[in-house]
């Protein structure tokens, strides 16, 4: 289990200390003091998830030091590079553990991404990190980690304080960038079809005014002006819409997910089957998003066959 002081904070580029306050990214590894990590919004190395690892510096290296001679070596040496003294076997001390460090700050109403990220990676996660969570909307974290899956952390930390703190609001990113994609991504099934319907709804009066500009028989009786002012109420309120699902898209998520993990802990009782459904039917999913953009593609094109003769209007528009 590698300690992190010493490292350098990946925002300020200062030494972590044992008594810093110490986040690591689930994703990539990275640690931060958690004030830098809160005030920069992500990890700095987000554009190279799914390739970048983080690795300490050689300075930061963790050392063991020999019993037999005190000269210091790396953490992984099978022998003391100074005298040859042999670390394996039984006369090798125990591991120093730093129980303050490796305690979940639940006074905090946090948790410790260090032991987190640490136990992600050697999958111990959900029957240790989890079963600490109080539970949240009634369901054990157990089950909401189980559910959720690899971004349990961020999540069950977020809903925590949401609940504690009794707010609906937890800015998301994919969901301020991506809008109803990102319910679909998360299978929150209900807001993302809401989303989609509010967003089909808001591009009409652009639809309209493709039709009048291509002189299509289709197009309504509606002038020019109006058509203007329907557009930029429309864009008003697409912002509007745009920011409500940045703002609360963790709260509507937590709800479309509390409902469903109660509907499973109540048909399947048991644990082993439980888990089974759970991580079946949480997680994400690709194919939902992949498939709603392609339904968008096909349906913009289904619609470009009612335009009208007048399509070098439309094109000029566009560009």
């Amino acid at each position: 289990m590698y300690q992190f002081t010493g490292c350098p904070c990946s925002v300020c580029g200062k030494p972590l200390t044992d008594t810093d306050d110490i986040v690591v990214c689930p994703d990539c590894g990275a640690p931060y003091h958690r004030s830098c990590y809160e005030k920069q919004g992500a990890c700095v190395y987000v554009s190279r998830h799914g390739s970048f690892e983080w690795t300490p510096p050689a300075s930061a290296q963790p050392e063991r030091k020999c019993p037999n001679c005190g000269a210091p070596n790396p953490e992984s040496a099978v022998r003391c590079s100074h005298c040859g003294y042999s670390f394996a076997g039984p006369q090798t001390p125990p591991p120093r553990v730093d129980a303050n460090r490796q305690a979940y700050q639940t006074s905090a109403g946090g948790f410790n991404y260090t032991r987190l990220y640490q136990e992600a990676q050697g999958g111990t996660w959900q029957s240790t990190a989890a079963s600490t969570v109080d539970p949240i909307d009634g369901i054990s974290g157990e089950d909401w980690a189980t559910y959720i899956g690899p971004a349990s952390p961020a999540y069950l930390r977020d809903f925590s304080r949401m609940q504690r703190y009794n707010r609906k609001s937890s800015i998301c990113f994919s969901a301020l960038l991506f809008g109803p994609l990102y319910f679909f991504y998360r299978k929150a099934w209900k807001p993302a079809f809401a989303f989609l319907g509010v967003d089909l709804l808001l591009n009409l009066p652009a639809l309209l005014e493709l039709l009048v500009l291509s002189e299509s028989s289709l197009a309504p009786p509606i002038s020019s002006s109006s058509l203007i002012l329907m557009a930029q109420l429309a864009s008003i309120l697409s912002f509007v819409v745009m920011v409500i699902s940045g703002m609360f898209a963790k709260y509507f998520y937590r709800r479309s997910a509390a409902e469903r993990i109660r509907r499973i802990e109540a048909e399947f009782p048991e644990k082993d089957k439980r888990e089974a459904v759970l991580r079946a039917q949480g997680g994400v999913s690709w194919a939902a998003v992949v498939g709603v953009f392609t339904a968008m593609i096909v349906a913009g094109a289904l619609f470009s066959l009612l335009l009208g003769p007048n399509v070098e209007a439309v094109a000029n528009l566009l560009l």
